[in-house]
């Protein structure tokens, strides 16, 4: 069997679809109620041109995960971590979506230990704390490639998702008109809010 070599990438900029980054998803099974095990993921929208490399990282490691199978067993291939991205009316975009994942635990020596990826801001700065990163965001993504197999779906590829780097954030708190297709026109302007006035006159009143 040929050595096993470690594979990792770092994406260029593309647009984040149904991030779980700052909290784990959790999957319930809609027919039996059952629960998977807690992930951090997101899919990545990038061009042809942006995702061919990746995807060519992507084959060469198949072929080790393809030596993973035992003597005797089919040689089959799980369902890629990639595929071309359709629109609402399920017509291709002409991009190409990508599928990172991280564990949220998982259990050494009998004690279970919890992970999470690493968010870093556009200068590069590790955050504690960040805001909710919704889709559309424009993130970049630190990988590294695990070729696996398994005797149901055969042999495949994780993008095992290390860390996101937040290019430009888009959050709950961030809707606005055009998001819902709204254009500017003449009519009603609502009025500008202005803070709350606190009367602290009362110095023996406890806060």
């Amino acid at each position: 069997m040929a050595k096993k070599e470690n594979v990792s990438v770092v994406t260029p900029t593309g647009v984040a679809i149904y991030p779980h980054l700052n909290r784990p998803d959790v999957y319930k099974d809609p027919n039996t109620g059952v629960e998977g095990k807690p992930e951090y993921k997101v899919s990545l929208s990038l061009t042809q041109e942006e995702a061919a490399p990746i995807i060519e990282k992507i084959e060469a490691v198949k072929q080790q995960a393809m030596a993973l199978i035992p003597a005797g067993k089919k040689q089959k291939e799980a369902d890629d971590p990639y595929f071309n991205e359709l629109d609402d009316e399920k017509q291709e975009t002409g991009r190409i979506v990508i599928k990172f994942k991280m564990k949220a635990e998982y259990v050494r020596d009998g004690r279970t230990v919890t992970m999470s990826p690493k968010l870093f801001d556009a200068q590069g700065t590790l955050m504690s704390e960040c805001d909710d990163i919704w889709g559309g965001s424009k993130i970049k993504v630190s990988a590294d490639l695990i070729p696996w197999y398994m005797a149901g779906p055969g042999a495949g590829v994780s993008m095992r998702l290390k860390a996101v780097q937040i290019i430009e954030l888009k959050t709950g708190g961030g809707a606005s008109a055009s998001s819902y297709g709204f254009d500017s026109t003449e009519g009603y302007t609502a009025p500008e809010e202005t803070a709350p006035v606190n009367d602290f006159s009362n110095d023996d009143e406890d806060f």
